[in-house]
C-alpha cells in the first residue's frame, strides 16, 4: 500500500511538471492602477514582438476582441467605408509597417481569437480621419523646477467607446527599451507615451489637403512608436519622424527630460518642419513650445493656450497641464496625460465609459511613475 501511495504521488508530480513543460510561457501579466471608477489597467510585456503581442491577446481577449471589433465595425460606418476601401487602406501601409509590428499583431490575434483582418483595420483608422487636440511643452526656467513638463490633451469622439479599455502597456523591446503606451486594451499603435530614456511624445491630426496625403506610408500610430522604441535623444527621435514614410498631416511634439528640451514638429507626406521656441512660427515663449486644435498661429485655441501658459510661465508644473489648461480650457476629452518628463512621472485621465460621458480632463488624474513600473519587467 505504501509503494502504491508513493507511486501515485510521483505520478501525479511527474504529470504536473509535464503539463509545466508543455504551457508555454506567457509574456506578460496585469495589474491595476488606481480606485474604482478612475481605475486604469496597466499591462506589462516582455520577449519577442509575436510574443508580447500573443500575452496581450491572451490576457485581456475579452476586452481586446471588444475594443478591436467595435473599432473596425464602427469605422466602416462613421467613415463611409467598406470593408474593401479599408482593405486597400492597409494594403496601401502594409509595405511600411515594421516586420515587429506585424509580428505583435498577428501574436494579438492569435492570443484573443480576432480576426487578423480587424487588427490590421484598427491600426489604419487613425490615418483616416482628422482629429484635433492639444499639447505643450515647457522646460528650463519656465517651469518651478527645471523639469520638462509635456501634455498631450487628446480630443477623441467619445461615441465610440474607447474609454471603457484604457491601458498603460508597459513593454521591454528586444533592445532593452522600457517605454508606456498610454492608450487602450487592444491597440497597439501609439499616440501618446513616455520611454525610459526620458522621451514623450504628443500629436495632433491636421489637414493641409489632399495633395500633402498619402496611405503609402506608416500609419502615424506606429510611427510614434518607433520614437519611444528607438529614441535615447530629442535629436533621435525628430530624425525617426523626419526620415519616416509619413502618411497624413499631423503636429507632434518630441520632448527629452534629460536635457531638458522640446521641439513642435508640423508635418505631412512631404514636409517636416521643426521648431524651437526661437523660431516657433506663433506667439512665443522662452523655453515653451505648444499647438492647440491646429497650428493656425491666430488661432483661437492657440490664444488661449497661449495666455494660460504665459500667466504660469516659470512656475509651471503638472498641475499646470491638468489644471490651467486641460481642465480650465476644456481639452482631453478621451484622454489627458501630463508628463514630468525628466521624472519618468506622468498623471492621466480617461472619459467616463457611459452612459452620460464625462470627459477626461474633469476626471481624476491617476500618478505612474515609468522608473518604478520598468523595475518589475524581467
Amino acid at each position: 500500500m505504501i509503494h502504491l501511495r508513493r507511486f501515485a504521488t510521483g505520478l501525479v508530480l511527474l504529470l504536473a511538471w509535464g503539463l509545466a513543460q508543455a504551457a508555454p510561457a506567457i509574456h506578460g501579466r496585469m495589474e491595476t492602477l488606481g480606485d474604482p471608477p478612475n481605475s486604469i489597467t496597466v499591462l506589462y510585456l516582455w520577449g519577442t514582438p509575436y510574443e508580447r503581442g500573443l500575452a496581450h491577446g491572451q490576457l485581456c481577449a475579452t476586452q481586446v476582441k471588444q475594443l478591436i471589433e467595435r473599432l473596425a465595425l464602427g469605422a466602416c460606418l462613421a467613415l463611409h467605408c467598406t470593408p474593401e476601401k479599408l482593405d486597400e487602406a492597409w494594403q496601401q501601409m502594409a509595405p511600411f509597417v515594421p516586420r515587429r509590428y506585424q509580428d505583435e499583431m498577428r501574436g494579438l490575434a492569435d492570443g484573443a481569437g480576432v480576426s487578423l483582418r480587424y487588427v490590421r483595420w484598427a491600426h489604419a483608422i487613425p490615418d483616416l480621419s482628422e482629429f484635433h487636440c492639444t499639447f505643450f511643452a515647457a522646460w528650463g526656467k519656465a517651469t518651478h523646477d527645471g523639469h520638462l513638463q509635456q501634455i498631450r490633451a487628446l480630443d477623441y469622439a467619445t461615441e465610440a467607446g474607447l474609454q471603457q479599455f484604457p491601458a498603460l502597456i508597459v513593454e521591454r523591446t528586444d533592445s532593452g527599451q522600457v517605454f508606456v503606451n498610454i492608450g487602450w486594451l487592444g491597440f497597439l499603435g501609439c499616440v501618446s507615451g513616455m520611454n525610459a530614456s526620458h522621451i514623450a511624445v504628443s500629436e495632433i491630426g491636421e489637414n493641409f489637403g489632399a495633395d500633402h496625403e498619402t496611405l503609402a506610408g506608416e500609419p502615424m500610430p506606429f510611427v510614434l512608436r518607433d520614437v519611444l522604441e528607438n529614441a535615447r535623444t530629442l535629436d533621435e527621435g525628430v530624425r525617426i519622424i523626419r526620415r519616416a514614410h509619413r502618411t497624413s498631416s499631423y503636429l507632434y511634439c518630441v520632448g527629452d527630460g534629460k536635457i531638458p528640451s522640446a521641439r513642435a514638429l508640423r508635418t505631412a507626406r512631404d514636409f517636416c518642419e521643426v521648431y524651437s521656441p526661437a523660431d516657433y512660427p506663433g506667439e512665443r515663449l522662452d523655453e515653451v513650445v505648444y499647438w492647440s486644435m491646429g497650428w493656425e498661429r491666430n488661432g483661437k485655441w492657440n490664444r488661449r493656450v497661449h495666455d494660460a501658459l504665459q500667466g504660469q510661465w516659470g512656475q509651471m508644473d503638472h498641475r499646470t497641464g491638468t489644471r490651467d489648461i486641460m481642465r480650465e480650457l476644456g481639452t482631453g476629452n478621451l484622454h489627458a496625460i501630463a508628463y514630468d518628463v525628466t521624472a519618468l512621472k506622468l498623471w492621466v485621465a480617461n472619459a467616463s465609459p457611459g452612459p452620460q460621458i464625462v470627459p477626461a480632463y474633469d476626471r481624476r488624474f491617476v500618478p505612474f511613475d515609468l522608473r518604478r513600473a520598468a523595475a518589475q519587467l524581467p
